[in-house]
């Protein structure tokens, strides 16, 4: 999933209640030219968040959070996959296993050979052994102000990672967004669990800003996103619709007639 869609993905369970009222969301994403790229429907409701994406206006696939796990929909040829801790052990022993078939045949190379593959792989070895690569800058939020977007009134945050800006972010208050307040515990533990998914697996780290880490240091809700390349503004994203309403709890559930898929099947 792109950055900008993880990042939208865990921005909304803001918005899903502690309560039994539920919440209807859509974001939309358009490049700089003003075409649309992206739209999404996230539904939330006890904790639970799916999140359905409408690429060129097709509902594809969706990615529903049930507190200790995550379940990715197909819906192109009706399967899924879940991603638990099960999943993440056997991860975690694939990579392990791959290390060491790695080291066995390093070791039988001669000793040129070997110091030649060792340099070109070096960064790849050093993530998935666990060993620290060069420490690139952390990443830091500078406020930028007040601003505003549609009816909102936002503060305004610049997100940098080195001396490169990769986002804007325009946050309205909380009270402004509903039902953000009283959520707040929820996304907290959704945050925690992609922290611990991606601590597991050496090779999923990098050093850029944990959307978790973003909604801690800004004051509110992110309405409205501008992501940046190579310091030119490359699309945006903003809170379209919220409507809150009871919800079937079939969303949150795999249709019966899917058919789950081993992710490490060849």
């Amino acid at each position: 999933m792109q950055r900008s869609c993880v990042l939208s993905f865990i921005a909304l369970t803001l918005l899903s209640p502690l309560v039994h009222a539920g919440v209807v969301m859509e974001m939309v994403t358009r490049d700089m030219a003003g075409e649309e790229t992206d739209r999404s429907k996230f539904y939330a409701q006890s904790k639970k968040v799916r999140m359905d994406q409408r690429a060129d206006g097709a509902g594809d696939n969706s990615m529903i959070f049930l507190g200790d796990k995550f379940v990715y929909l197909n819906h192109t040829d009706r399967s899924y996959i879940v991603m638990d801790e099960a999943m993440l052990e056997q991860v975690s022993t694939q990579i392990d296993d791959a290390m060491k078939e790695m080291q066995a045949q390093l070791a039988s190379m001669p000793p040129e050979q070997r110091a030649m593959v060792e340099q070109m792989m070096k960064g790849r070895m050093q993530g998935m052994m666990g060993q620290q690569a060069d420490k690139a800058p952390e990443p830091r939020i500078e406020s930028m102000g007040s601003s505003k977007w549609q009816s909102y009134k936002c503060k305004q945050y610049a997100v940098f990672e080195g001396p490169d800006k990769t986002q804007e972010v325009c946050a309205a208050k909380l009270d402004d967004v509903d039902g953000a307040e009283e959520v707040m515990e929820a996304f907290v533990g959704m945050a925690a669990y992609i922290k611990k998914m991606t601590e597991s697996l050496p090779m999923m780290k990098n050093d850029s800003l944990n959307p978790g880490e973003l909604m801690k240091q800004i004051d509110g809700f992110p309405v409205h996103t501008v992501d940046y390349v190579n310091g030119r503004a490359e699309r945006e994203m903003w809170l379209d619709s919220v409507v809150e309403q009871e919800l079937d709890q079939a969303l949150f559930v795999v249709p019966k007639d899917y058919r789950r898929e081993d992710p490490f099947r060849r």
